[in-house]
């Protein structure tokens, strides 16, 4: 293959948008007046931001909805130890998923060959096989996994939702394209109809026969959806065709990803295979069904970091320095409103919404999701910090954070299982974000120092409006 120039190659990450609309410019005039965002104008980069995160957070409310009441459906339908079971299959199947994530998607993302029709082809090719080797991993584990938690029933659970991880192992690559280009309307429109299947597939289930198996049924059903839709979006069709030279590229890139994801896994993810062993399958459920409620609102302004943040401040970072650090620290800002709002929300309003939306049998998720949305908050206010460093380059220091949580949880998990009991174990979930975040605020004195103040003052500030709230709370 002929060798392209770095001009040929290299995309135009930030589109140039329509001229913005009379809604748009009132809201950048309003952004303009909190401060952290004087002078905010209405430039190229600014409205595809604004732009991209209302898609984004639009799909994402659609597709949390769409799991929001399917759930809710189900739990009113079943008791808590179907949840506990479903709990265990999706730890399971993602703790799989991570511990052999590449960050291909990533990868295509950052890198200056990422328009490429070859490097995109091996990219999926190297997904697909990593897809293939997941799932029969996973159908070979789902025996020996039911027996350690002395489940019978998760071992067909676990064999079924397998086939979601094959079945997106072979999806194309026009997602990472996408996301590329942010344009988010596209992977939006995407992921709320495939999202959308799958609870219209779940809910028909519950309905007929309201167990567990609906959840996993409608999780193996939006997975086909997604790939059979990624394949028709497609600009390009698949092949056999390997590109050795991309090869190399993905799997050097991989290798700090990989680290990374599965001590993320391992210092995170994995706390339901821990906790799931120290409690009954009731309480398992009950804090199962915390942590999706509390993850709901943090994990969709994550990936409006991940779809809109992560790709236009690597393009910054590659124009001007001095720019993107300007960036960053008005995304501080406004990450640091989010995160207070959900602090508040979480600790004040956790026992009515759980008793307004789950009924009495479900009383004990009040406190846990308490500090679960706490731990959300958290989670979320440091992501940005991570994404920078990702844009930067550099991937270790979120993987040693991971390492350094995980090393936490081990400790304090011990001690709180072993001394006290389930509540105390909570409050060592809740804290442990701050192990991972000590050691990103290493990274960013090392790689972008111009920033680690302005973090610091903000963080200062999220920590005082949780120990205020929480104490108001008492």
């Amino acid at each position: 293959m002929p060798e392209l120039s770095a001009n040929e190659l290299e995309p135009v990450l930030v589109p140039v948008p329509a001229e913005p609309s009379r809604i748009e410019l009132a809201a950048i005039r309003v952004a303009g007046r909190v401060p952290g965002f004087r002078g905010l104008s209405a430039s190229r980069r600014v409205l595809t931001a604004f732009r991209g995160s209302s898609w984004t957070m639009a799909g994402y409310s659609a597709g949390q909805l769409f799991r929001l009441a399917s759930t809710l459906t189900l739990a009113r339908m079943v008791a808590p130890q179907a949840f506990g079971l479903v709990a265990l299959v999706n730890v399971f199947l993602s703790g799989l998923e991570m511990l052999s994530d590449l960050g291909i998607g990533m990868d295509v993302v950052q890198h200056r060959r990422g328009d490429d029709p070859a490097f995109i082809n091996t990219a999926f090719l190297i997904q697909a096989g990593r897809g293939v080797i997941i799932w029969a991993v996973a159908a070979g584990l789902a025996y020996p996994f039911a027996y350690f938690y002395r489940q019978p029933a998760v071992l067909a659970l676990a064999i079924v939702g397998s086939f979601s991880v094959l079945i997106r192992g072979v999806s194309s690559g026009s997602m990472w394209t996408l996301t590329r280009r942010v344009k988010v309307r596209e992977i939006t429109l995407v992921n709320t109809g495939t999202d959308l299947f799958g609870f219209l597939v779940s809910l028909t289930w519950a309905l007929v026969s309201p167990t567990a198996w609906a959840l996993v049924v409608g999780r193996v059903a939006a997975s086909l959806a997604f790939t059979v839709v990624t394949h028709w979006i497609s600009e390009h069709p698949v092949s056999l065709k390997w590109d050795p030279a991309a090869a190399r590229d993905i799997f050097a890139f991989g290798a700090g990803i990989f680290f990374s994801t599965a001590t993320y896994f391992l210092s995170g993810e994995a706390e339901r295979l821990v906790v799931g062993k120290f409690v009954t399958l009731v309480e398992l459920g009950c804090f199962s069904l915390a942590l999706s409620m509390s993850s709901a609102a943090a994990k969709g302004l994550q990936q409006v970091i991940a779809q809109v943040f992560f790709p236009m401040i690597s393009d910054s970072l590659r124009e001007h320095r001095e720019n993107a650090m300007r960036h960053y620290r008005k995304a501080r800002h406004l990450v640091l409103m989010l995160s207070s709002c959900l602090v508040v929300g979480f600790v004040l309003g956790s026992k009515w919404i759980v008793h307004l939306l789950l009924g009495t049998k479900y009383a004990s998720a009040g406190w846990m999701l308490q500090l679960m949305g706490v731990r959300g908050a958290l989670e979320l206010f440091t992501s940005l910090s991570v994404s920078m460093l990702f844009a930067l380059g550099t991937s270790r220091y979120a993987a040693i954070g991971n390492v350094s949580k995980l090393i936490f949880l081990a400790i304090g998990l011990t001690i709180a299982f072993g001394r006290y009991g389930f509540h105390e174990a909570l409050w060592v979930l809740t804290l442990a974000p701050l192990a991972h975040y000590a050691v990103i605020l290493v990274g960013l004195r090392r790689r972008c120092a111009p920033a680690l103040r302005s973090e610091l003052g903000n963080f200062g500030v999220l920590a005082a409006i949780t120990v205020a709230t929480m104490l108001l709370a008492r």
